[in-house]
């Protein structure tokens, strides 16, 4: 099962921010028939990541730029790392390989516009 959530602002003053979630179910658990796929494995657990950008649009600065727009952007709020998707088995050994969350990251971008 996955579930996303999305929620905009944006002021007429120039503040914004926008928050977008997905929420995973159990994965990696049944094939299409139904039936146990990894029935000697870990089960998946569900998670909930989540990514955060506020900004701020400064129009009509007053210099040469006809707009600045700051803007912060932050991937995997809750910084959460867990295991999202088996990867397969290693070639040597047969061990297990997992796909995980990457944890948080923090971006900070400036875009200025020349009229």
């Amino acid at each position: 099962m996955l579930a996303s959530f999305e929620l905009l602002y944006e002021s007429e003053k120039g503040t914004y921010f926008s928050i977008i979630g997905k929420y995973w179910g159990l994965n990696s658990m049944t094939n299409a028939a139904g039936n146990m796929q990894f029935a000697n494995q870990h089960k998946i657990g569900s998670n909930v990541t989540a990514d955060l950008a506020p900004g701020w649009r400064i129009r009509n600065a007053g210099s040469v730029f006809h707009e600045i727009t700051p803007n912060l952007k932050i991937g995997t709020l809750f910084n959460n790392r867990a295991i999202t998707n088996f990867a397969g088995n290693q070639s040597y050994g047969d061990a297990p390989l997992y796909w995980r969350n990457p944890g948080r990251s923090v971006f900070f971008n400036l875009a200025m516009t020349v009229p």
